[in-house]
């Protein structure tokens, strides 16, 4: 055992020993590049939760500023009220304040100060002592008053703590009273916003049941945070929420500015900037395997080669033994190629001459063979045939015939063939004599041969397999597995070949939400959802039915002889459902969902392109009417596209032949309606139908891309129609054009107006809200700037129906808001209307905007928005569009009426 033991240990470290350097070198390398990655890994962590901590924080304050910005919303509107009514009643400030409080439950409370007293307070109970209360008496509330008043904007202040032990920020809103019709200051109306409610709503904090169930806080990553009121310089306070502590550990800081103040908010990670990786412990074993991976084979292959350098030593001393004998061995080999052989059969001596050794590999003066001696020479797989060869030969007198290889001293193998016979000596003793000679290079050519065969019928095999596949790959998408257009073309041949006998059923299928995925995610992640699409679809098929993928994200089943459209229907909701199942990658769930157009042949003669155009047709209505369904194609969808053909074809020909014209709607001044300008409206004169209004013909000239040609037709006809009316002594202030938002995000906008000769003012550009949304588009906000350089102003169009903030508005700076119908319609009866339109007047003057209303139906509706401060009213109470000669009427009209 111990020997056993020794004999181990002595071959290790004999392998060992040349193998050391490399594999200590290795994992060196190994070691050092893990570290490294190691570290690299960490910063990239660390980059990752900064920026996680950033995006949480910056969502954070967009609800907190939010929920101020509704608090102080509400409050505008009670201070609006109570500045039209100075002398407003306790019963219906308090039906005004209950109401408030009911839609805006984080404030506990709101009362009326003129001259900063407060004379009314609800609720009541538990307020009683604030009655008469004078704010200007205390410090605090005196400080947030005078800031209030000065500067005539609502003023946010605290937290403080209530008589009922909670905490609170008071918010004082200025009001001031038209008297006498002299703007003077009136007073303040004030109001707690509860600090914890706020902290809910913002999602800062939890809710607790009594205040409307749980709501947890959706982060993406666990925070500590912490807020401050930084609004006097020079004077940091202690955080009024969270720790004092975060702001010491390198905090991500963002600043909210809110009325009558900044307040600071930090943040970092609950767990710390320096918590591990989530990966590390995973990534250290991945080093440790790679390293094992490394070095074992380095070391493993070091000790081989040493083996193999030893043997090759030895190799080259036997080779070298051998020369001597091979220079003898050539020498007999010249003067003859057999060998003579002869057997004894009573003794069992052989007699061998110099040739028969050398064939069999042994040197001419060795002793003489044996039977053992020859028994060693031969290969033992032929022992065995060639000894009963020569025992048959004993037994029958026949003839003696055998080949066998012979083991070579340098490993090779001889073939030998050997021939012989039985016969009486002279001493009356049975013998056999015979002779041998080399047959290898016979036999190797033979097995050469056989071995080329075999080569070749073997790539005929491959040659066949590769065919198979290169068909196959033609026919499949390498990514899913599935058919491709090639093979849905192919098969929907030999279905179309067999019409009338075989029913076919196309559903074209695209994925919703797919480009979206494979841009946050990647490539991988697109991948990853196809094969998943492509697993549901094979499972829901039959057997006999065909699934291939066209595209991208596209797929097309077809389906043969379905048993009808609630089939068809059926299968469609199973796909939708499936597909709409959240999948799981890297960790990220994945949600997309499926938009399914189905058409049908029952046809005795199927065109196959036809009916993958009548499914795609499907398919876009599908999408057309809210994705994640399925739709059928009909005969009347194909009128409806036939129709939006044809309704295309007209518009490019109207184009040509200049049917579009220009309809015009005065604006007037709300104070003395005297003529402000006019909207320039796009009207169809169609040979056919008559005249035109845009909603017949708008969305389909948008789908063509011909939005900009009937932008600029409408431009290029106002301005001929303003010169021309000019020419006739009517004065037209300006003229407002509408512009798509395709136009506007055109790079070559700005050069294209360049040429036109246009005084400041003279032509706006009407720009729907909408535009507005994606702030980031250079393109967009760049074409703005160039269009103000030109002298054309700005209007924002349907302002109160979009998402445009303050922020837009400072950003884009417009000539004008033109208020929505739909807000102007109903404030003859809604107060909540009414105190919308002044809130959005009152953001227009602040920031220098003059607004519009549109959609003014009676003169009822014009007087009450000129109370309200609007400047420009527009609609039918005046006149409807007009052609420019009727305008041209009107404009006259108006003059003598002023004149008069």
């Amino acid at each position: 055992m111990i020997v056993t033991i020794r004999r181990h240990a002595s071959t290790i470290a004999r392998l060992a020993k040349p193998s050391l350097v490399p594999a200590f070198i290795a994992a060196a390398v190994v070691f050092t590049g893990g570290y490294f990655f190691e570290q690299q890994n960490r910063e990239n962590f660390g980059s990752d939760l900064e920026i996680s901590v950033q995006n949480e924080l910056n969502l954070i304050s967009t609800r907190l500023q939010g929920e101020i910005n509704t608090t102080i919303a509400a409050l505008r509107g009670l201070a609006n009220s109570v500045s039209v009514a100075p002398d407003m009643s306790v019963e219906n400030f308090d039906r005004l304040a209950a109401k408030m409080l009911l839609q805006n439950p984080q404030m506990v409370r709101v009362s009326a100060a003129p001259d900063a007293v407060v004379k009314m307070t609800y609720p009541r109970q538990g307020n009683e002592r604030l009655i008469g209360t004078d704010f200007k008496r205390f410090g605090s509330s005196r400080l947030a008053t005078d800031r209030a008043q000065s500067k005539a904007k609502p003023i946010i202040a605290g937290p403080v703590r209530l008589p009922s032990g909670k905490t609170g920020f008071n918010l004082f809103f200025p009001v001031f009273s038209k008297v006498g019709g002299h703007t003077g200051f009136w007073g303040f109306i004030e109001a707690i916003v509860d600090e914890k409610k706020l902290y809910a709503n913002a999602s800062l904090i939890e809710k607790t049941e009594n205040e409307g169930g749980v709501s947890s806080d959706h982060r993406h990553i666990d925070l500590h945070l912490a807020i401050r009121d930084i609004s006097v310089a020079n004077s940091i306070q202690d955080p009024f929420f969270g720790d004092f502590e975060i702001f010491k550990e390198e905090p991500v800081i963002r600043r909210l500015a809110l009325p009558g103040g900044v307040w600071e908010l930090a943040a970092i990670p609950a767990k710390g900037w320096a918590q591990e990786p989530g990966n590390s412990n995973g990534l250290r074993i991945t080093i440790l395997v790679a390293a094992a991976v490394v070095i074992i084979p380095i070391f493993l292959t070091g000790g081989l080669v040493s083996e193999r350098q030893r043997n090759r030593a030895k190799i080259r001393a036997r080779e070298n033994e051998l020369l001597t004998v091979s220079h003898r061995l050539n020498l007999a080999l010249e003067s003859s190629k057999i060998g003579i052989w002869e057997i004894d059969l009573e003794t069992q001596s052989r007699t061998w001459d110099e040739r028969m050794s050398h064939l069999h590999g042994m040197s001419a003066q060795a002793s003489q063979p044996t039977y053992e001696t020859w028994r060693r020479t031969v290969h033992p797989d032929d022992i065995r045939s060639a000894s009963l060869s020569l025992f048959k030969t004993l037994d029958e007198g026949l003839e003696y015939r055998s080949q066998y290889r012979v083991a070579l001293p340098d490993g090779t193998f001889r073939h030998i063939r050997n021939v012989g016979s039985t016969h009486e000596g002279p001493d009356g003793k049975a013998k056999i004599t015979g002779i041998s000679w080399d047959v290898t290079d016979d036999v190797l050519m033979t097995e050469e041969l056989r071995a080329a065969k075999a080569l070749a019928d073997l790539k005929n095999d491959e040659l066949a397999q590769a065919k198979d596949r290169i068909e196959h790959n033609a026919l499949h998408d390498p990514l899913t597995g599935l058919g491709n257009r090639r093979m849905l073309d192919k098969e929907l041949k030999g279905l179309s070949g067999d019409a009338g006998l075989v029913d076919i059923a196309i559903l074209h299928i695209d994925l919703d939400r797919f480009k979206q995925i494979n841009d946050t995610l990647g490539h991988a992640a697109g991948d990853a959802m196809l094969v998943h699409a492509s697993e549901i679809l094979r499972s829901n098929i039959r057997d006999n039915d065909i699934v291939a993928r066209i595209g991208g994200d596209e797929f097309v089943i077809v389906v043969s002889n379905p048993p009808g459209n609630v089939f068809l229907s059926q299968l469609c909701e199973r796909i939708i459902s499936q597909m709409r199942q959240p999948v799981d990658y890297n960790g990220f769930p994945c949600r997309f969902g499926v938009s399914i157009g189905i058409a049908v042949a029952r046809e005795k003669a199927v065109d196959e392109h036809k009916l993958l155009v009548n499914a795609d047709i499907a398919l876009y209505r599908a999408k057309e009417n809210g994705r994640n369904r399925h739709e059928f194609f009909t005969e009347v969808l194909q009128a409806e596209i036939i129709k939006t053909k044809r309704i295309a074809d007209e518009i490019l020909e109207g184009i040509e032949k200049n049917e579009f014209v220009a309809w015009y709607q005065p604006q007037l001044e709300a104070g003395t309606l005297k003529l402000a300008g006019v909207e320039a409206l796009i009207r169809w004169n169609h040979p056919r139908e008559g005249l035109l209004t845009p909603d017949k013909f708008l969305k389909i000239a948008e789908e063509m891309n011909a939005m900009a040609t009937l932008d600029r037709i409408v431009l290029d006809r106002a301005l001929i129609d303003g010169m021309r009316w000019a020419a006739e002594g009517i004065i037209v202030p300006k003229i407002s054009v509408n512009v798509s938002a395709k136009r506007l995000r055109d790079e070559t906008l700005v050069n294209s107006l360049k040429g036109l000769s246009l005084r400041p003012g003279q032509i706006s550009f009407e720009l729907v809200e909408s535009i507005f949304l994606d702030e980031s588009d250079d393109i967009v906000l760049a074409n703005i700037e160039g269009i103000k350089k030109l002298g054309i102003d700005i209007e924002i169009d349907d302002f109160g129906t979009g998402h445009t903030s303050i922020v837009s508005l400072l950003k884009i700076k417009p000539k004008r808001l033109k208020i929505d119908r739909q807000l102007v319609a109903p404030i003859l009866r809604a107060r909540s209307e009414q105190a919308l339109i002044r809130s959005i007047i009152e953001i227009g003057r602040s920031l220098g905007i003059e607004t519009v209303a549109e959609g003014v139906e009676t003169m009822e509706h014009a007087e009450m928005l000129g109370l309200f401060g609007c400047d420009l009213l527009q609609g039918y109470a005046f006149a409807k569009p007009l052609s420019a000669d009727d305008f041209a009427h009107f404009a006259r009209n108006q003059l003598l009426q002023l004149a008069s």
